[in-house]
């Protein structure tokens, strides 16, 4: 089993952002929540802010979440079921979702992870990945815990990925962080 950090192509795809920024730079914050955000979200506007190829995960300037196509929502909606919320970006063109990940699993696994950190002691990130496999067994999307703080990260399933190849999806990139095998 494999996991992968969910991430989007840059090069040469289209990228987005909020059309207010002012008024919805705030929702950004709420976004790293694992509170659903269903019935505080309405009429979100986003502008395609660079220029390229269609994306079915275009960059969103703007916020830490990943930004699917209704394409790639509805590729892996079955994936998202129970784990994340499907937010509504109004884009003058084309039909997009912010995906609100509310499915953080306390799944590190500190004794073979390495730990970025501060002179301080204060943990700041990964340099390695490990997982207890029996916490992301049966997970297809997700955040992590360091220690006591969800990060922004998103994780997905060997699964997914496949159902986002296998479909023709452009603008995912996937990044591999762990093996179990290994």
């Amino acid at each position: 089993m494999k996991i992968w950090h969910l991430e989007c192509l840059l090069n040469s795809f289209e990228s987005l952002g909020f059309a207010d920024f002012d008024r919805d730079s705030k929702l950004a914050d709420l976004l790293l929540q694992t509170s659903p955000l269903i019935d505080k979200w309405n009429n979100v506007e986003v502008l395609t802010i660079d220029e390229g190829k269609d994306s079915d995960s275009p960059h969103f300037w703007d916020c830490p979440v990943p930004v699917f196509s209704e394409r790639a929502y509805y590729t892996v909606q079955d994936f998202l079921r129970n784990k994340a919320e499907a937010l509504s970006l109004n884009h003058p063109e084309k039909i997009f979702y912010a995906i609100h990940v509310l499915n953080a699993i306390d799944a590190v696994d500190y004794q073979k992870a390495i730990i970025k950190q501060l002179d301080t002691g204060f943990r700041v990130g990964f340099e390695k990945y490990a997982f207890i496999e029996e916490k992301v067994e049966d997970e297809h999307i997700f955040r992590i815990f360091l220690d006591d703080r969800i990060r922004s990260a998103v994780f997905v399933s060997d699964e997914f990925k496949k159902a986002v190849e296998s479909d023709g999806l452009a603008g995912f990139q996937f990044m591999e962080v762990w093996d179990s095998g290994k």
